[in-house]
């Protein structure tokens, strides 16, 4: 059955032409008054997909009347003509790009949209600013309110190169040598070690300088102690802190720190800084609480900390700690050693071949009094042994109580009791079997 709108060629049992969609009509059922037709359906219309050019067709023209079928055939023939040379045209457009055709709508896929958010009208868009900052936790500056400054004392030279002078100075120097009050946390920045010995210490009050020691000539001496060794210093070592008041410019000193039976102060670095006893009587070597601390680390530019505790000073109770940084090394005037070897300075132990030592444990020896010790050991025949302070080799003694000597052998197995003395006339060892 032919199309009454396109003349497309449908099977008899079609109601709707499969190329445009309008109705199918037979001859029999066609109305004979044109006009009185019902208009064709319209067609789909399919959104986004435009016609391509082979489907543009010329208008038909009506259906022959029946009885007429050499002139539909004759229109058939027409027709075919048209769409042959349609499809040629269209095929020659393709292949000689003289026009593109519509790429094939892709098969429909699940798509998510993410609804974008709208301002409302005259809404001010948001201002983008930097990330914000953390918080910062305000650290507590520790300073003494009841002291105007606290000032450092000696005859060695400021950070700038200015000498220094002990009390009494004018009040510009009074000034300069004045310390800076500092945080806890400020010193982690200084020396890490010297923080960790602070921070397990109630410290109310923590101040700090730069001092160059030991590179100008104080003019006289002071004696300190390291390692068990005794030494001379010049007196460009020494020094001492005082907290001070001031009225109307004037600097007066209101105690000294280390003081006699005010200031007990402990050294934090003992590698960089002496401490003298805090006693009134002298100890073995001649320290009280009336000397002067003195920096041992050689001399250099310093970094000073000084910190007051909470608790209040006393024989064996520090109120105060001190230490030294070492910040760049100087050439100076070098410490004098004055003794040799200073006995109640270390600590001794018996070392040997023998069982429960092995060349790796020391036994310890007490202090008999004087300047002797002792320890007992077990050996058996032809164990060795030696002496040594400390718990190193820098100071051993072996036979015949020499420095560095051969090692004891023993000849005849037993518990000994083993003494060491040292004596003006050099070091003897004596060995008493118990059992």
């Amino acid at each position: 059955m032919f199309c009454s709108e396109c003349g497309k060629n449908n099977p008899p049992e079609y109601k709707f032409c499969q190329s445009c969609g309008a109705a199918l009509v037979s001859r029999n059922d066609a109305p004979q008054d044109q006009a009185s037709r019902q208009p064709a359906p319209a067609r789909i219309q399919y959104p986004q997909q435009p016609a391509a050019a082979g489907d543009m067709y010329p208008a038909q023209p009506a259906a022959a009347p029946a009885g007429k079928k050499k002139s539909s055939l004759k229109w058939i023939i027409g027709v075919a003509a048209v769409l042959l040379a349609a499809a040629v045209i269209v095929v020659l457009v393709l292949t000689l790009g003289g026009g593109k055709s519509e790429p094939t709508a892709p098969e429909p896929s699940v798509v998510t949209y993410v609804q974008p958010t709208v301002e409302p009208a005259g809404a001010k868009p948001a201002e983008v600013g930097p990330a914000e900052e953390p918080a910062l936790v305000p650290v507590e500056i520790l300073a003494d309110n009841d002291h105007a400054a606290w000032v450092a004392h000696g005859q060695y030279l400021l950070a700038d190169g200015t000498e220094n002078s002990w009390n009494g100075k004018d009040s510009a120097l009074y000034e300069a040598s004045s310390l800076t009050p500092i945080a806890l946390e400020d010193v982690a920045d200084i020396d890490l070690g010297l923080y960790n010995s602070l921070s397990v210490r109630e410290v109310k009050y923590l101040y700090t300088i730069d001092l160059i020691f030991g590179t100008n000539d104080a003019g006289w001496t002071t004696n300190f102690l390291k390692d068990g060794m005794l030494y001379s210093a010049n007196g460009s070592y020494a020094f001492k802190i005082c907290p001070c008041l001031i009225d109307e410019g004037v600097y007066s000193e209101d105690g000294w720190i280390p003081d006699p039976k005010v200031s007990n102060a402990e050294s934090l670095t003992p590698d960089t800084l002496f401490m003298p006893a805090w006693q009134e009587e002298n100890d073995e070597y001649g320290f009280n609480w009336t000397n002067n601390p003195v920096v041992a680390g050689g001399p250099g530019l310093y970094t000073l900390v000084i910190a007051q505790y909470t608790r209040t000073s006393a024989p064996g109770q520090p109120g105060y700690g001190i230490g030294l940084v070492l910040k760049t090394p100087m050439a100076g005037i070098d410490y004098e050693e004055i003794g040799d070897f200073l006995p109640a300075a270390h600590s001794y132990g018996l070392i040997g071949s023998f069982e429960g030592s092995d060349w790796v444990v020391d036994v310890p020896m007490t202090p008999d009094g004087g300047d002797s010790w002792s320890g007992e050991i077990t050996l058996k025949v032809d164990d060795e042994f030696k002496i040594r302070a400390d718990g190193d080799w820098t100071y051993n003694w072996g036979a015949w109580g020499e420095r560095d000597g051969a090692n004891l052998v023993c000849k005849e197995a037993g518990t000994y009791r083993i003494t060491i003395a040292f004596e003006e006339d050099g070091v003897t060892i004596y060995a008493e079997q118990l059992r």
